[in-house]
Formats: C-alpha cells, sequence, structure tokens
C-alpha cells in the first residue's frame, strides 16, 4: 500500500495549487467591469428580428447587472420581452420591410385565394361532374338508344350545396355560406367576368375528364369496360350544352316576366295554408276517433275538405307558373322537368333584393354564349377524328 502513497499525495498537492489558481483569477474578474461589448448573432439586428425582441449589446456575467448608460430604466430583472409601446416613436423596426418582402408572395396567394370563391378544385369537380353524368347509348345503368346527361340545374345545386366541393366563401355555417356564394356571384358583372376568365379552363377540364372516363357498355347479357370514344366526348359536349341552354331558357323567361316572381309569392302564401290546414285536420282527425262523437266527425271532415281546396288552390299556382314558362321558353323549357325548381331558386334569390333580377338575366345570356362554346368544341373534337 505505500507505494500508491507517493503518487496521491503528489496529485492531491497539483489538484490544490489548480483551484487556488483558479480562484484567484476567476476573483480578479468579478472585480473588474461587469459587461462586455458583443455583436448580436447575424440572424438578429439591432432591432430585432422575426418578431424575436431587440438583443442588448452587453451580457451580463451571474449574479451581476448590467451597466447602463444614464437615462436608462434597466434593473436587475432581466424582462423577457418588451412591450411595443415602450419603442421609441422614431425606431421603426427593420424586420418589417423585410418580411413584407420575404412573405409578400404567401400573402397575396392567401388572399387571393380568400377573394377567390370560385377555385381551381370546384373547377374541377364540376367538370368531373358534367363528365360523370354523361352516358352514352348501350351503357349501365340506362340503356338507352342515345347518348344523354343527367346533369341538370337541380342535380347540380343539390349536388354542391350540401358540400361546397371547392367553393371557398368565409363563413361559419353552411347556410351563410350559400347566401355569400350567390351574393358574390350576383354581384354586378362578377357572372361577366367569370365566364370570360373561367370557361375555356372548364371546357379543357371536361375534355380531360372524357378522355379519361370509362363505361359500362353493354355486350349481350353482360358488360365490358370502355373508354369513351371520339365522337361521344363529342356527343358529351352537346348533350351537356343542351341543359346549360335548357337553364339559360328558364331564367330568361322568369327574368323577363316579372308577374312569374308575384305568382312564385303566391304558390309559398298558398303552402303555407295547406300547411296550417294540414295540422288543424291532423287535429281535428285525432279528436274524431278518440271522442268518437258525431260533431267531432262533423269538424274533421270540414276541415280535410279546406285542405284538399287548398292543396287544390296551390298545385293550380304552380301549374299555371309552369306553362307559362315553357310557352315562353318555345320549347326550350321542357326538358328536363325543373323549370319550377328554378323558378323557386329565381325568386330567393331576388325576393330581398330586386336589383339582382337583372344581374340572373345577364346571367342567362353568359350561359347560353357557354352553351354555344360547348357546342363549338364538341365540332372541333369532330373534326379531329
Amino acid at each position: 500500500m505505500n507505494k500508491f502513497k507517493i503518487p496521491a499525495l503528489i496529485f492531491t498537492a497539483v489538484f490544490i495549487i489548480s483551484a487556488a489558481a483558479l480562484f484567484f483569477y476567476v476573483k480578479k474578474d468579478l472585480s473588474e467591469k461587469t459587461g462586455v461589448e458583443v455583436d448580436a448573432p447575424a440572424w438578429v439586428n439591432e432591432n430585432g428580428s422575426s418578431v424575436k425582441m431587440p438583443v442588448s449589446g452587453k451580457v451580463a456575467k451571474s449574479g451581476n447587472e448590467i451597466k447602463t448608460t444614464p437615462g436608462e430604466n434597466i434593473t436587475a430583472e432581466v424582462k423577457p420581452e418588451k412591450k411595443a409601446e415602450e419603442q421609441k416613436p422614431t425606431e421603426k423596426p427593420a424586420f418589417k420591410a423585410d418580411n413584407n418582402t420575404a412573405s409578400s408572395p404567401v400573402e397575396k396567394a392567401v388572399e387571393a385565394i380568400k377573394e377567390t370563391i370560385i377555385t381551381e378544385v370546384f373547377l374541377d369537380n364540376l367538370a368531373q361532374y358534367v363528365a360523370d353524368n354523361y352516358y352514352p347509348a348501350g351503357t349501365l345503368p340506362y340503356k338507352s338508344k342515345s347518348g344523354f346527361s343527367t346533369a341538370s340545374f337541380k342535380s347540380i345545386n343539390m349536388h354542391f350545396g350540401l358540400n361546397l366541393r371547392g367553393l371557398m366563401p368565409e363563413a361559419q355555417n353552411l347556410v351563410t355560406a350559400r347566401k355569400d356564394i350567390w351574393s358574390y356571384l350576383l354581384t354586378p358583372n362578377r357572372l361577366a367576368e367569370l365566364s370570360k376568365s373561367r370557361t375555356a379552363q372548364f371546357l379543357d377540364l371536361v375534355e380531360e375528364k372524357g378522355i379519361m372516363a370509362e363505361r359500362r357498355f353493354i355486350e349481350g347479357d353482360s358488360f365490358s369496360m370502355r373508354e369513351l370514344s371520339r365522337a361521344q366526348r363529342a356527343e358529351m359536349f352537346r348533350v351537356s350544352a343542351q341543359s346549360v341552354r335548357h337553364v339559360a331558357a328558364v331564367l330568361k323567361a322568369v327574368a323577363d316576366n316579372p308577374d312569374l316572381i308575384q305568382a312564385i309569392d303566391s304558390y309559398i302564401m298558398a303552402s303555407k295554408k295547406v300547411d296550417s290546414a294540414n295540422g288543424i285536420f291532423q287535429l281535428n282527425l285525432d279528436q274524431s276517433r278518440n271522442t268518437q262523437t258525431e260533431s267531432a266527425r262533423k269538424k274533421a271532415s270540414h276541415s280535410g275538405k279546406l285542405l284538399k281546396e287548398y292543396i287544390t288552390i296551390r298545385e293550380k299556382i304552380k301549374s299555371g307558373i309552369v306553362e307559362k314558362i315553357k310557352a315562353y321558353c318555345a320549347g326550350q323549357c321542357d326538358k328536363p322537368d325543373d323549370s319550377f325548381y328554378i323558378a323557386q331558386w329565381f325568386f330567393r334569390r331576388v325576393k330581398d333584393d330586386e336589383k339582382k333580377i337583372k344581374s340572373i338575366g345577364s346571367g342567362s345570356k353568359i350561359l347560353s354564349g357557354v352553351a354555344t362554346q360547348m357546342e363549338n368544341r364538341a365540332d372541333a373534337i369532330e373534326r379531329s377524328m
């Protein structure tokens, strides 16, 4: 064991001497100036960046406060951040201009999305819907003898109304979203602008979806999946154009005949009377079944007759509206049989703002123009065969 004592004594002596020297120099350094001038990192300027607070030109040693110049009100308690109002008015953060420049493309893109309710996603979904609803002759499930489209104003309105599918209004719920969408679209000249800037793109998308589409073609008792031929893609545009012209014709008929709008208002009031009369009839009918008295039976019978009369009046108003629309359209509004639905939609859009009648009237002309362009696209596809 003695042979380990000498090295141990030497190590202990060296450790004690080193510790003493370190303590001496640290004590000397602490007795000197408490702040050292340093430069901020390269990513931080004198006024801060990326919303970081300015970095001081001095660093404090442990246990000491930063020495300040006269007039500065800085205590030993280093605050993590400084309020904006404490900054001098003459000091303008340099990062503000830099950040605006750096993020301006992103910000502009975001703002463009917010301002554009009709997005690329919506156009793609609408084009897909148009292509999906075209059925050539001899395809399942309809087995029709000629090609046709199941797309209509009603089906499209229901398809995109329940799930906006690329329409992007800033709204808290679906009801206000739909209201905001139509308010946006029916702003004067908005439809014309959208038609001019988006129609060609939309038709390109429809053609693209048609090229990629497949249908189940009947072959005896079975079927085979095949792509659409060029002739069928041309037909897709033609039958889709017919649906567009139908909507345009109905909208024009209602816009040109203000008495139709009044008639729809009468239909709505008649519908409310039917609902009220039905409620009374159901109540009287239950009472008659429960009491089994003659007076209750007569009361139920009377309320039932009133209900039938109100239903008859409501249906006569509806028939009159449909017949007048068809007479005005001269055949263009006959199929599909959704002219009354479109007229009701028209009424909901304009009942609180008659100025929108003009916008919808111009919209019918725009739709007619879109139908013409669809027919022209069909001609172009046929010429390339």
